[in-house]
């Protein structure tokens, strides 16, 4: 699976209880959202894949936390393991090609705006 801007995807992520330093925190379920990936990019540091989504709805645990038609990010390992693709742009191939190229690179950036990425994914 490759993830890309334009795709709407549904994914199933765990959730935890609120991080307080110095105690760990524990697993209390999961939450499945369902939304479009409007920029995604590379960490120049760590080279971690970060995705951001325009939220279409959640359910699940803590779903009330999650609004709809937000705008949340997330890293690719939380995403990838529990993910499948709704729909995908017309140019996804091509995403995929640049997506790849600019990993070597590592730079964060957003093509959202770009090639009408936004045609034929109204709701």
């Amino acid at each position: 699976m490759n993830l890309t801007v334009g795709c709407k995807v549904e994914w199933t992520e765990s959730v935890y209880t609120p991080y307080t330093e110095g105690a760990a925190s524990d697993f209390i379920g999961e939450r499945t959202i369902t939304g479009r990936i409007t920029a995604e990019g590379y960490a120049k540091k760590t080279n971690y894949h970060f995705f951001t989504i325009h939220v279409y709805g959640a359910e699940g645990v803590n779903a009330h936390e999650i609004e709809t038609n937000s705008k949340i990010v997330r890293r690719g390992v939380v995403i990838y393991p529990k993910c499948r693709i709704l729909a995908m742009p017309e140019n996804y191939e091509e995403l995929v090609k640049e997506k790849a190229e600019r990993k070597e690179n590592s730079s964060p950036v957003c093509y959202a705006h770009l090639k009408g990425l936004r045609e034929g994914f109204e709701d």
